[in-house]
């Protein structure tokens, strides 16, 4: 593994490792042990010893979309419904990948949706049946959105459950307990 890709991996540690606390919240699910994978990104283990995979994704414009958002239109997060279009069209993309052959966990592995470039407070008003429907249909065992654009400010995730359905909808639970910047 070059130099680059183990410091890819690190950060998608410390990515994991905020899903993972705020998740074990909203769930009760604890996670003892991962190990790192590629297909899915992390080979984990509960505390009742099922083993499963989690495969996290940004969700987020292009560089070239970034910058000219900021340039032209002064704005800092990217348009909603387009993001949730994003959404939609990664969970499709990454269903199909969850079929290789070299996959592990195909039937067992959560999907992480990371949003890096729009609030889900914003693009919630965009989740529509549709969207559903496709996680629905989908293999993964379970798919989540996590808000990492308020990560810096609260140093946790915002989760929004979209499979399966009794997870589904905005949970606040790390925003009740902290307040922004310590």
């Amino acid at each position: 593994m070059s130099d680059s890709d183990y410091g890819k991996k690190l950060v998608e540690e410390m990515w994991l490792d905020l899903f993972l606390a705020e998740y074990q919240n909203i769930t009760g699910r604890s996670i003892i042990k991962f190990t790192r994978s590629e297909r899915p990104d992390f080979l984990c283990t509960d505390f009742v010893g099922d083993r499963f995979g989690i495969e996290l994704v940004r969700v987020m414009e292009t560089p070239e979309s970034h910058m000219w958002r900021r340039v032209l239109k002064n704005q800092e997060f990217a348009d909603p419904l387009d993001t949730a279009i994003r959404v939609q069209e990664t969970i499709t993309r990454k269903d199909y990948l969850r079929q290789t052959a070299d996959w592990s966990c195909p039937d067992n592995t959560i999907l992480v949706l990371q949003l890096m470039d729009a609030p889900i407070e914003e693009v919630e008003r965009f989740i529509c049946s549709e969207l559903f429907e496709v996680a629905e249909s989908s293999g993964f065992s379970e798919i989540w959105i996590a808000d990492y654009t308020v990560e810096e400010a609260y140093s946790t995730v915002q989760l929004y459950g979209i499979k399966p359905e009794r997870f589904r909808g905005l949970h606040d639970h790390a925003f009740s307990n902290s307040k922004p910047y310590g």
